[in-house]
């Protein structure tokens, strides 16, 4: 394998992806959200200061009074500042580029899943500042009291960017957050081994995981939400996310199909090594993980086989996933004020551009142009296509990754044991 430069210091290490995959195959259970509000709400009544948003229904995340903002002007504290972050997740170049502007030591601590993240944070065994939540989890962890308000006057790079991040429909005027990075789910495959017309030319692109040409070499994420989402998107549901009961049922049949008629294979390693390698020729796709997968062909080989495309922009009906992931302080930090200038560092677009270039996840900053971004070769032309542009989260046919309610979440998991059983 020809790893790639995120996994160079340590390829042994489980990156934030292929510990959903390993989980996956090992059993272990993420958090629901009935079991992180009962955790976090330490006597409180969670359940009521759950704000769950959409883009046409944004929300301010509530405030408490045992719970303020940090006040202006302070000084900054002597650190070390203390980053909880998933492994490999971070350019390692950038934590000592941070250390010089911050005039501090920076340690960052990792894990590998949101269920150990979550039950360190709400045991307060241990002390962090900066942690690095999903913007689906957002009013999970607020509402449990796990974040911090931010005071933006320690912030003023959140004016770099985009104006539909800056001010989230989960958390409105970035009250408690600021975007890390954005990605999107798509489709990636290999051009000599896949015809892209049965892509690239079709009302519904999400329909070649249904052909049976491409038998054998062809794969899913293992990931429930994803890929009962993108089968929702190819049986022609229009709104995922508040999918009936009969329609989750559906998809997961649909999904149960697969094990015959294409012998499919779920994975998540599988866009960014797997169809390097030629284990697939096609697969679901995240389009950070498609911007990395230049570096892991193996030596010889031709990456320029590789393409990518995001149904919402194909030209058919066919829609698609998009979210972001985010930086925060968390409540209690003990150096609150670093933690605050941490996060400015990272929207300064020269960091969040050096970042992205190893990590392969796109930051939302306006000065990034995103032409240039394939003209000074940060992605490769035969990619551009995986690059988000900020109109994106404004597609009508875009469906934005949002908290999914208990009850959901419930019904979704159970169809997803359903397809892992073959049943």
């Amino acid at each position: 394998m020809v790893f790639h430069p995120r996994e160079g210091r340590n390829p042994s290490a489980w990156t934030r992806r292929e510990f959903l995959w390993r989980s996956a195959a090992l059993g272990v259970s993420l958090p629901t959200l009935s079991a992180i509000l009962s955790a976090c709400a330490d006597g409180s009544n969670a359940t009521a200061d759950l704000a769950i948003g959409t883009p046409s229904s944004p929300v301010s995340q509530p405030l408490f009074d045992d719970n303020p903002a940090i006040a202006s002007g302070l000084a900054k504290e002597d650190g070390p500042l203390q980053l909880y972050n998933w492994e490999q997740y971070i350019n390692p170049d950038t934590i000592p580029a941070a250390e010089e502007a911050l005039g501090t030591e920076i340690v960052v601590n990792t894990f590998f899943n949101e269920e150990e993240a979550l039950q360190k944070l709400i045991s307060g065994e241990l002390s962090f500042d900066v942690w690095f939540p999903t913007a689906q989890s957002v009013p999970k962890v607020v509402a449990g009291k796990l974040l911090q308000p931010l005071n933006h006057e320690y912030i003023p790079n959140l004016g770099n960017v985009w104006p539909q991040l800056a001010s989230p429909f989960y958390d409105q005027g970035s009250q408690y957050t600021v975007p890390y990075v954005v990605y999107q789910t798509g489709i990636a495959w290999r051009v000599d081994l896949v015809d892209s017309a049965d892509i690239e030319g079709q009302e519904n692109p999400w329909d070649v995981f249904w052909n049976s040409k491409y038998n054998g070499i062809a794969g899913l994420y293992d990931d429930f939400r994803e890929t009962l989402y993108m089968t929702m998107f190819r049986n022609g549901v229009t709104d995922p996310i508040n999918a009936t009961p009969d329609q989750i049922t559906a998809a997961a049949d649909s999904l149960i199909e697969l094990i015959d008629l294409m012998n499919i294979r779920f994975s998540i390693d599988g866009t960014y090594t797997g169809i390097p390698e030629g284990r697939f020729g096609l697969h679901e796709a995240w389009s950070g993980d498609v911007v990395a997968t230049p570096s892991y062909f193996p030596e010889g080989s031709d990456p320029t086989v590789m393409r990518y495309l995001w149904p919402v922009r194909s030209g058919s009906s066919a829609r698609g996933l998009i979210a972001n992931d985010t930086l925060a302080v968390l409540k209690g930090a003990p150096h609150p004020v670093l933690a605050h200038q941490f996060i400015n560092f990272m929207l300064d677009e020269a960091n969040a551009l050096e970042n992205f270039g190893w990590n392969g996840y796109q930051p939302p900053q306006n000065g990034l142009d995103v032409n240039l971004l394939v003209e000074d070769e940060w992605v490769p032309d035969y990619l551009s296509s995986a690059i988000v542009l900020p109109e994106d989260f404004d597609n009508p046919r875009a469906v934005v990754a949002v908290q999914i309610p208990a009850e959901q979440e419930a019904l979704l998991l159970d169809a997803w044991s359903r397809v892992q059983s073959g049943a």
